[in-house]
Formats: C-alpha cells, sequence, structure tokens
C-alpha cells in the first residue's frame, strides 16, 4: 500500500454561508432584554444603596451625570440584545451540531457528533416562565459544556437532545 497525501482544492469545501441556521425561539429575545433590564437595575439600586453612605455621589450634577450614562448604556445594552438575536442560530448536519452567535465578534461552534460525551437541558426561572431550554453538549476533557444552545422550546430541546444522543451512540457502534 502506497503512502498517498494528495493535497485538496480549497475552492470544492463547502462554505459556512451555505447553511441554514434555525433561529432561536421568538421568546429567547424577550428573555435576553429582561435579564438586561434586571442586571442594569441591579446596577442601579447599587448605586442608591452606596448613596446612602456617600452622601456625595447622590448630589445634584453627579446623580444627573450617572442617570444619563446609565440610561444610555442601558438603552445600548437592551438594542444589542435585541439585535444579537438576529445573529444566533444552529444547525444540524449529519455529523456535527453547528452554533452560531454574535454581532461585532461572530462565532461559530462546531461539534462533531463523535466527540460529544454526553448533552443536558437545562431551565432556569426566567426559561421556565418562557416554556424555553438549553441544550448544553460536553466532549471530552472539559467540565463546562463545549457548546449551549439557549432559546429552544423544551420539547425541541428534548428532541435534539434524543437525536444527538442517538446519533452519538450510533457513532460508538461504528
Amino acid at each position: 500500500m502506497n503512502f498517498q497525501n494528495n493535497q485538496i482544492d480549497i475552492n470544492d469545501l463547502p462554505t459556512i454561508e451555505e447553511i441554514v441556521f434555525e433561529k432561536l425561539h421568538p421568546n429567547y429575545k424577550k428573555i435576553s432584554v429582561y435579564i438586561t433590564g434586571i442586571v442594569f437595575t441591579i446596577l442601579l439600586s447599587v448605586y442608591f444603596a452606596i448613596g446612602l453612605f456617600v452622601e456625595e455621589i447622590l448630589l445634584f450634577p453627579i446623580v444627573l451625570m450617572v442617570m444619563i450614562g446609565w440610561s444610555i448604556v442601558t438603552g445600548l445594552s437592551i438594542i444589542l440584545s435585541i439585535k444579537g438575536y438576529e445573529y444566533q442560530g444552529y444547525a444540524l448536519r449529519e455529523k456535527d451540531v453547528l452554533y452560531k452567535n454574535g454581532i461585532f465578534f461572530k462565532s461559530t461552534v462546531i461539534v462533531p457528533f463523535n466527540r460529544i460525551q454526553h448533552c443536558e437541558i437545562e431551565q432556569g426561572p426566567i426559561d421556565r416562565q418562557f416554556d424555553l431550554a438549553e441544550l448544553s453538549l460536553f466532549t471530552a476533557g472539559g467540565s463546562s459544556s463545549d457548546v449551549s444552545i439557549p432559546g429552544l422550546t423544551l420539547d425541541k430541546a428534548n428532541a435534539l437532545k434524543n437525536f444527538i444522543t442517538n446519533r452519538t451512540a450510533k457513532d460508538e457502534e461504528e
């Protein structure tokens, strides 16, 4: 048997643009906005709580600047949460799972089925309110998930988990 190592024409490789990504559930956009609002409300509350002890930060010009700054940053963060939803999605192919996200720093994670050790469905209290879940995929060597797909209905998360688990088991048999 002769060793061969033929060159592959890069132009023949499939491009990521050809992949049709599934959108996350529309309620996930609401969750992102709510969480952003909660975080910034907590930050404002902390500012006023500190103001109880350091009264100078609650004086007129300072509190006005803080409120204007807080409003601008909160508004921009909410806009980014809404826009970020448009750039998130997932796809299944024959041999792997893909997840993309990011507005400024775009990321596409590809996890081959034969590398997945296990998957897990997570639902926080806000997710439960909107009947959504997050599917986390774990590969060997890490304590955290390699990819987490948020914004799935519980039924879809279970269906994906079952498909991936069966597909992973099938790959191990081959």
